[in-house]
């Protein structure tokens, strides 16, 4: 967790963005561990590095940092495209009450791809 110092108006500000990152290692297909805290992912920052065969980004979430669960919503689980080098949206009404957050890069069809390289994947998230 990275410590951020904000200003005044900044921390009255609920809609103020804080970024977190999580790290795939290289043969890796799961990331590290996200705390929320209260706040909702909004964007994920995929970087260059991003293997471009895990085209779809599933989120694992749980309660404490112990048991994660695939995250469903309206009975499928709740994905993002994503590619190497974009910004994707996420709906943060997906997660509401969601304590702590991990990825899982997969193909369209739901198979865990490994990353090539160690990539570092930054979760922009908001009060909700």
């Amino acid at each position: 967790m990275t410590l951020e110092f904000h200003t005044q108006h900044e921390a009255a500000d609920a809609q103020f963005a804080r970024v977190d990152t999580v790290s795939i290692i290289a043969t890796g297909t799961q990331s590290t561990t996200a705390y929320l805290g209260g706040r909702a992912p909004i964007r994920l920052l995929v970087p260059g590095g991003w293997s471009s065969t895990a085209a779809i980004v599933h989120f694992d979430i749980a309660d404490t940092a112990g048991s994660y669960y695939p995250l469903w919503a309206s009975g499928t689980a709740y994905t993002v495209a994503a590619g190497s080098g974009q910004a994707v949206s996420v709906d943060p009404t997906k997660f509401y009450g969601v304590k702590y957050i991990r990825l899982l890069g997969t193909q369209a069809r739901g198979t865990a791809v490994a990353q090539t390289t160690a990539c570092t994947v930054s979760v922009v998230s908001r009060l909700i």
